[in-house]
């Protein structure tokens, strides 16, 4: 999966924003490049992506976290 790419994640529709481990980013989102710097709650964006959804707005998912299937 690649930025650009429409998936369901965890049930909700979104769209891949972020690729954290690869160091992409859609138009608008190069912001998020900041894999040194500590999150609120703990963790960098280091690794995974973010996925912006319908339901839920930006989502964080590791690899090992969630449920995520290409749409197209």
């Amino acid at each position: 999966m690649a930025i650009g790419d429409e998936v369901i994640a965890d049930g909700m529709s979104g769209v891949i924003v972020c690729d954290f481990d690869n160091r992409q980013f859609m138009d608008g989102y190069g912001d998020w490049d900041t894999p040194t710097i500590e999150m609120i709650g703990g963790g960098t964006l280091s690794s995974g992506v973010m996925i912006k959804t319908i339901e839920a707005g930006l989502i964080h998912y590791e690899e090992t976290s969630g449920h995520i299937d290409f749409v197209r």
